[in-house]
């Protein structure tokens, strides 16, 4: 279907796993030299889902809209709870198969990546693809399938293993701490958050403090990165920081796991590390740009590169005004849920950032949903995560489409994350529907 394709039309998701998922088939387009064209989207739209001749090619969503898909043909490689639990999706005019873990018994939400699935398909399309195999990787760590227990794992580790064995990319004992490419040391260890360090996080004289005692300079602690160091200071930092972690009563066993890095990116590259890579792709998606963030996945540097750090500046600045508006923000609460409604002060392709730095690094219950609303024209874009425990028992993806169909929008994702488009004003409705569901769906 896709090799004989006149037309093939690339849909992905916004974020990393998406952008790099739309990078995958953008590879296998080009290779088989065919006509396309990407879209990426937040949300398909309803005219998204009504084909045509072209063939289509849904990657990292689509499963959670299948039902209100018309006359399309083609492919859906997602990772998302489905909606429909068929391979081959013929109701309504359509001819879709369906590549999704869900379908095989697997969590989509640990084990295999929008970008994973895509790849797998593609790998029966065109053998070469393999040449982009560090894509999956890059996905994978963007949508934090590797922070359950501090290494991809699944499928995700299937591809790993293959990128590394092309000599794409290295794996590597390490500090799991976030910004080893693309932070100072400083800002790393101050807003590490897993184990969290009480006397270090948010705390930066503290950390200064810490640095100092090491050996480093104070004037400089703003330009020196992680990967600046050499390997006889990191053990000396990670030694003193394992310390720190067990008397605090943490799990220093945390502190260190796999890092993934690209084998022939020089050390000073920001993309070194593939979860650096992943914010920066990510962040060209949130700019408007996503196409920077494609070419970059494919090997594109030089002025692209340039491109591409611009966009994550001004995606910093977004997420700092955004911090801003929730330090003025005053969160209201039904039952276990909290939640933030934003209207126009916040950009609503970043409600699901600011849901993730809620639960990650605000002192919330585990047992808290965190709700996050933003303007999305006549409809209330809302993210929302919960935390890994509660996630063992009950699946945020269901509870979130129920809610949503009840008030005519549309919700999906996964069991600790997941996304609703509702009317205006309905959101309040939807929270208090949210709530009821989560306490009837909740096991023991």
């Amino acid at each position: 279907m896709v090799t004989s394709a006149k037309k093939l039309r690339i849909f992905s998701h916004h974020d990393a796993d998406g952008i790099a998922s739309a990078a995958i088939a953008v590879f296998v387009a080009k290779r088989l030299g065919l006509n396309y064209e990407v879209t990426i989207r937040n949300q398909l739209t309803p005219q998204d889902v009504f084909g045509g001749s072209d063939i289509y090619w849904f990657n990292d969503m689509g499963s959670a809209r299948l039902n209100d898909m018309r006359n399309v043909s083609g492919i859906v490689t997602d990772h998302h709870t489905p909606i429909v639990m068929e391979t081959h999706y013929t109701k309504d005019g359509n001819n879709i198969y369906q590549f999704n873990p869900h379908l095989e018994g697997l969590d989509g939400s640990i084990s295999q990546s929008g970008s994973t699935t895509s790849f797998l398909f593609a790998t029966n399309v065109l053998s070469e693809v393999s040449a982009v195999s560090h894509l999956p990787v890059i996905g994978s760590v963007g949508d934090l399938h590797d922070k359950k227990f501090g290494r991809l794992v699944g499928t995700d580790r299937e591809i790993m293993l293959l990128a590394k064995n092309m000599g794409i990319i290295e794996v590597k004992e390490d500090i799991r701490y976030y910004g080893r490419s693309s932070k100072s040391v400083s800002y790393m260890l101050r807003f590490g958050n897993d184990p969290r360090i009480k006397s270090l996080y948010d705390n930066p004289n503290a950390v200064a403090d810490f640095l100092s005692g090491h050996g480093f300079d104070r004037r400089n602690l703003k330009s020196i990165r992680w990967l600046d160091l050499d390997q006889k200071k990191k053990e000396e930092l990670i030694a003193d920081l394992k310390d720190m972690v067990e008397r605090g009563g943490g799990d220093s066993s945390r502190l260190i796991g796999e890092v993934y890095e690209m084998k022939g990116e020089p050390t000073t590259s920001m993309i070194k590390d593939l979860r650096d890579f992943s914010s920066l792709i990510n962040a060209t998606s949130r700019k408007g740009k996503p196409d920077v963030g494609i070419r970059l996945c494919l090997f594109e540097r030089g002025e692209v590169m340039k491109e591409a750090m611009q966009l994550y500046s001004d995606h910093l600045d977004s997420l700092r005004n955004a911090s801003k508006a929730l330090e003025a923000a005053e969160g209201k609460t039904v039952g276990n849920v909290l939640y933030y409604d934003f209207g126009e002060k916040l950009q609503n392709n970043i409600t699901g950032t600011l849901a993730t730095r809620i639960i990650t690094h605000m002192n919330v219950p585990k047992t808290t949903v965190v709700v996050v609303m933003a303007n999305l024209g006549n409809t209330k874009k809302i993210s929302a995560r919960i935390s890994l425990e509660l996630s063992e028992r009950v699946d945020l993806s269901v509870i979130f489409r129920q809610a949503a169909d009840t008030l005519g929008g549309s919700g999906g994702g996964h069991r600790n994350a997941a996304g609703a488009i509702v009317p205006v004003g309905k959101e309040v409705e939807f929270v208090e529907k949210v709530n009821e569901l989560m306490k009837n769906n909740e096991t023991t």
